[in-house]
């Protein structure tokens, strides 16, 4: 805006001159500098309103997405809560199932908070025999919660001696849905003995 102010001083000065001038070769030279510097002057001017049009459209676009930001911000502002546990199930504790499908609903003892998320599960096997095997695969999820999500755990443990397998998964979990947990068993193949079996429990939950 300096800048453009100048413009404008240089063209009154100018202007003056050739009020008192007349017709000499001199004016005729100060009237076609003052023309560039008016056509300066005019181009300056429409870069000055395109800035101020430009300023006005990013502080609009800005605040947009700051309020954007605080809303992402207020909507995780509830803090996740890792609870450990330890629910048995005893049909579930020693699994060795053969070619078989079976399901499992499993009632929780006593009712989760409202505000759980999600349960977690473990998933143990104890392998015991080198010439055997303990497949096993299922498919976790509330009842009635497929929609949430399916935990689904695949295991293939083939000739191993004496060893244990331990993970754990996370099964989603709607408060306002009965507190039961459903097993289906999608492939088992289970040999070498009874000391080759799978155990599957609640270890945990997480609430928000």
């Amino acid at each position: 805006m300096h800048l453009l102010s100048g413009f404008l001083f240089l063209v009154a000065v100018f202007q003056g001159c050739k009020t008192d001038c007349g017709s000499s070769t001199a004016c005729w030279d100060d009237d076609l500098r003052l023309a560039k510097l008016e056509a300066l002057v005019e181009h300056l001017q429409r870069q000055v309103s395109d800035l101020t049009a430009a300023k006005v459209e990013t502080e609009a676009e800005l605040k947009i997405t700051q309020d954007m930001a605080k809303t992402a911000v207020a909507g995780c502002s509830n803090k996740w809560t890792l609870k450990r546990t330890e629910i048995v199930f005893p049909n579930l504790e020693k699994l060795a199932l053969h070619q078989q499908t079976p399901t499992y609903i499993e009632t929780m003892p006593t009712p989760l908070p409202n505000n759980t998320r999600a349960v977690i599960v473990q998933v143990f096997c104890n392998f015991w025999n080198s010439d055997g095997h303990a497949y096993l695969n299922v498919d976790i999820h509330q009842e009635g919660n497929e929609d949430g999500g399916v935990a689904s755990v695949e295991n293939t443990h083939f000739r191993v001696y004496a060893n244990t397998f331990y993970y754990e998964v996370m099964v989603p979990w709607n408060g306002d849905l009965p507190d039961k947990l459903k097993f289906e068993v999608k492939r088992s193949y289970q040999t070498g003995g009874d000391r080759n079996w799978y155990r599957l429990r609640v270890v945990g939950y997480i609430l928000a």
